[in-house]
């Protein structure tokens, strides 16, 4: 990890896609109950049976009440203040709810680097995964109104026949409950490489038959597509479009002007932030990520007043739009999320686009993160029992910076002071990602490299089932790869023989790829793409 005062920069990073989600969601779940209450100097004693429920009383400095979210509240300018100026995230917003009221609703630092307009409590932030919650919340209040003619528990292939997986049975019976829970034996990030390439939403759907997949219902692995298939199940069995589901549902009745899940909206906003990431030390905006391929599980833009509202709501047990039964069943544990527990120790679990944890006291905790490496990170979390919502929207990186803010809010809350120097730091590692493989091996120069054939023997065209159709020219000596409807293009740098690799871009790049021409009678018959393969469907044979 860089040091706490250096922000990491994409290529340092050599980041995936799980920073959308519950990379980051793994980060907060630690952050936003565990690490403070389990490290800090005052936090209590409190055991956990096996059952999940605490033995001995909490301590009294474990108490979140009235006071105690003041002194939070009135802690907020010097902790979100320290934290821009110390990583020099650009922008940031954020809103506390408590017992009904808003306590704070505050935009801080600039809306895009270059320019003087800071964000206020109307400016609108790219959501990332904080989209998954609120899609919850669509499906809940769409139940509620009985609009859709499935439930949860419904087959997806009910509304969308034409949707299966690479094993039939399992594609007749995953149901919108498990694409939501992340639950259907898909593997980590479907469907992500596919956008990447320019592909659209129903495109990337049908090609999730090619998966292979794990144990049905036993397995955990974070989909951003699974929960796109079981939305788009529902909007459908509803007669509208996704989009305009959470418009009549959700967004219009609560009054959220500035919420939408289309990119083509925000794109109208005035009162936008952009995303940004360092390139060379200097902070550079970005105004056309534009993801809605995966609406329900990462497109949705809001403002931190919207945002407000949308807490007020659920601290209100869903009133006025979604009935308490099925905000119950979003918030219920629905699978166990990887990591096994040490004995006596709390799981993490998932719920319906929530994460799902319990408090050492037994009390519910509720929340999720989102980011994207090309600039945006944000986090949510609910405490029912405690009627306090906290939601901190960025436009900089995932470095764990609104989780550090959630956490230190929670540390004033409960002990009156932080219990760590730098939160950052110490949520960090649970952001960034693992180097792959393939960034290690051509990171380093080959030993004892052979000669690859002439470019000649690998120029022409070739196509996988998955990734469709790719391309391999000669631009004045370098072999160039063109792939997708994007049209993405590489260059091949030479490694050894019939080994080649590239740097990979945009929101899906780990680095460095290898690219292996397999050959025979002296001419390349396929092409294997280290970064695309992790599933084994990177491989392109000669057309």
């Amino acid at each position: 990890m860089p040091a706490p005062s250096q922000i990491a920069t994409p290529a340092a990073v050599g980041r995936r896609t799980l920073l959308r989600g519950v990379g980051l969601g793994g980060a907060a779940a630690a952050a936003a109950a565990g690490l403070s209450a389990c490290t800090g100097p005052s936090a209590p004693a409190a055991t956990v049976s096996p059952s999940g429920q605490a033995s001995g009383a909490p301590s009294s400095a474990d108490v979140i009440d009235a006071a105690g979210v003041q002194r939070g509240v009135d802690a907020l300018p010097g902790i979100i203040d320290r934290y821009l100026q110390q990583y020099g995230v650009p922008g940031l917003a954020i809103a506390i709810v408590h017992e009904g009221q808003v306590r704070y609703l505050e935009g801080f630092g600039l809306r895009e680097v270059g320019k003087p307009d800071k964000p206020d409590a109307d400016t609108v932030f790219q959501l990332a995964s904080v989209s998954k919650p609120i899609s919850a919340t669509v499906v809940a209040a769409a139940m509620t109104k009985k609009l859709p003619t499935l439930g949860w528990d419904d087959p997806v292939q009910k509304a969308l026949p034409d949707f299966t997986l690479s094993d039939a049975w399992t594609g007749s019976h995953v149901t919108v409950a498990d694409m939501f829970a992340h639950r259907s034996g898909l593997p980590d990030h479907s469907g992500n490489l596919l956008e990447g390439l320019g592909y659209d939403r129903a495109t990337i759907l049908a090609k999730h038959r090619f998966y292979p997949l794990k144990r049905f219902r036993d397995n955990y692995a974070y989909t951003n597509y699974g929960i796109t298939a079981g939305a788009e199940a529902i909007a459908v069995s509803s007669g509208l479009k996704w989009e305009e589901l959470a418009e009549q549902v959700l967004f219009g009745p609560l009054g959220m002007k500035d919420t939408s899940y289309r990119f083509a909206d925000l794109q109208s906003r005035t009162n936008r932030a952009a995303m940004h990431v360092q390139v060379d030390g200097t902070w550079v905006p970005n105004l056309k990520v534009d993801t809605d391929a995966q609406a329900p599980a990462g497109s949705s833009s809001s403002s931190i007043r919207d945002l407000a509202t949308w807490l007020t709501m659920l601290l209100a047990n869903g009133k006025p739009v979604i009935d308490e039964d099925q905000l119950q069943r979003i918030w219920l544990p629905a699978v166990v999320r990887p990591g096994v527990p040490p004995i006596g120790k709390s799981a993490g679990f998932y719920g319906m686009g929530w994460i799902v944890s319990y408090e050492p006291t037994g009390e519910l905790r509720v929340n999720h993160s989102g980011g994207f490496g090309l600039g945006a990170a944000t986090t949510v979390t609910v405490y029912p029992t405690h009627q306090l919502g906290i939601a901190v929207i960025t436009n900089g990186p995932p470095i764990g910076l609104p989780e550090a803010v959630g956490v230190e809010f929670y540390d004033h809350v409960r002990y009156g002071r932080s219990t760590e120097a730098d939160w950052v730091a110490k949520i960090g590692p649970f952001v960034m990602p693992e180097e792959t493989e393939d960034n290690k091996k051509y990171s380093v120069a080959a030993t004892n490299p052979t000669r690859a054939r002439s470019n000649a023997a690998y120029v022409g065209r070739y196509s996988s089932s998955f990734y469709g159709p790719l391309a391999v020219s000669d631009r004045s000596g370098t072999l160039h790869v063109t792939a997708g409807p994007a049209k993405m293009q590489f260059d091949l740098q030479h490694y050894s023989g019939d080994e080649f690799f590239f740097k990979t871009v945009g929101e899906d790049e780990t680095g460095l790829s290898g690219a292996t021409f397999t050959t025979s009678g002296g001419r390349a018959a396929a092409l294997t793409i280290g970064a695309w393969n992790h599933e084994g469907l990177g491989r392109f044979v000669r057309s």
